[in-house]
């Protein structure tokens, strides 16, 4: 009787106090600041030793990466976020108009967690992405913090091994923020990356957007398309996506979470037998969230946001659980970015529907116009919510607040 009881008042309470977060959020780049520029596009991540590195775009340009001059800027936190360094440039724009280095944004990063390295990919150079073409395309740009952030490797244009990669696209970008590693796969000295990007490709006589999952077993020197046959569009996981991203089940298959209007667009890869073979497998049929039941469905906004699996106890039996966080914008237009949760089953073999299916919205970040969102599973349990916030003159104030399981769900888990 007692356990009922106190199930029965969780749950009232969690019906009666709408989750809230006691956390006061920093703004970690002012737009407008000294530099009279606006910011945009966060990406953060924690190192091996615990360490938060926040980047963001500082954009002299005024507009989207491809316009001008644009550099990618970073703080670090050694405290879990209580204080943070004074903000570095780890990639210049040379600000040239046609060349290669004019410019360095939407950045998606991944810190090692097994060294101390640190891999960034961006757009580079001075193409707007919807006017790319083969002969003069959307560039991609790569780098390396051997030191957990201290230090930068001059950018690498690899722009002609993804095009190589993927032959019947005319343009692509990376999607922005978190680079996810394999909790599942490794392969010599590192654990697997799964990252995902946004083309546009040639099917017939149409131009037609397309997202592919990619992945690399060389913490980011060579990158293979998952499940890749003819890539000509048609075997595309996720056709008419935008910004994508990625996570991985507790079996090690990969879910492709994309930005669409009202909602998501998700897709899994199940592999065959992930213990004997982590190439072969396959993916399911797209789904757009907002179509099944309980599915995520939020006002008319499309956006970047983050996916991201945690470990977490539910708080009223004490059971461990696995939970899925989608952010997102969840007010018409880009405001109230907040965060979705889902329970998954540990091992489970999940369909696209049955993954987009049964999602509760958790905490309201914002309550104002937001955008881009990010996240990482900070050294002290909590989740580090990096998001851009008060729109004004095309771009964002970037804002970072720590918040633990119970504030996101509302007290059912911790």
């Amino acid at each position: 009787m007692k356990s009922f009881t106190t199930t029965l008042l969780l749950l009232l309470l969690s019906v009666l106090c709408p989750a809230q977060t006691t956390t006061s959020p920093q703004i970690l780049y002012q737009n407008y600041d000294q530099y009279k520029v606006p910011y945009r596009i966060p990406a953060i991540t924690t190192t091996r030793k615990g360490h938060l590195l926040a980047l963001a775009d500082r954009r002299y340009c005024y507009l989207d990466i491809g316009y001008g001059k644009i550099d990618i800027v970073a703080r670090t936190s050694k405290n879990n976020g209580r204080t943070w360094s004074p903000d570095t440039v780890i990639q210049r724009g040379s600000g040239i108009e046609g060349s290669i280095d004019c410019g360095y944004g939407d950045v998606a990063l991944v810190a090692d967690r097994t060294s101390n390295r640190v891999l960034c990919m961006s757009v580079t150079g001075n193409v707007i992405y919807i006017k790319g073409t083969r002969e003069n395309p959307n560039r991609i740009a790569r780098w390396y913090s051997p030191d957990g952030g201290k230090s930068w490797t001059k950018a690498d244009d690899v722009t002609d091994a993804f095009y190589t990669m993927l032959p019947h696209t005319r343009t692509m970008f990376i999607g922005s923020g978190r680079i996810m590693q394999s909790r599942v796969v490794k392969k010599d000295k590192y654990y697997r990356l799964y990252c995902s990007v946004l083309t546009r490709t040639q099917m017939g006589e149409k131009d037609v957007a397309c997202n592919y999952v990619i992945y690399s077993d060389d913490f980011g020197q060579t990158w293979a398309v998952l499940g890749g046959s003819t890539l000509d569009g048609f075997d595309s996981p996720c056709l008419d996506g935008d910004e994508p991203k990625t996570e991985e089940l507790p079996n090690g298959d990969v879910i492709l979470s994309s930005r669409k209007w009202y909602g998501r667009f998700f897709n899994v890869y199940h592999f065959n037998d992930i213990s004997a073979n982590q190439e072969a497998g396959s993916w399911g049929q797209c789904v757009a969230s907002h179509d099944v039941p309980g599915g995520i469905k939020v006002g008319a906004n499309s956006c970047n946001g983050e996916i991201l699996l945690v470990d977490a106890t539910e708080t009223a039996t004490r059971r461990p659980v696995k939970l899925m966080l989608q952010s997102i914008p969840c007010g018409e237009k880009r405001y109230d970015v907040g965060i979705w949760y889902k329970e998954i089953i540990p091992n489970g073999i999940y369909s696209p529907r049955a993954f987009a299916h049964n999602w509760t919205l958790g905490l309201q970040v914002s309550t104002t116009t937001s955008a881009y969102s990010t996240m990482t599973l900070q050294r002290n349990g909590r989740i580090g919510f990096f998001y851009e916030e008060n729109e004004r003159e095309n771009g964002y104030d970037l804002v970072y607040v720590p918040l633990t399981i119970s504030e996101i769900t509302g007290g059912q888990y911790k």
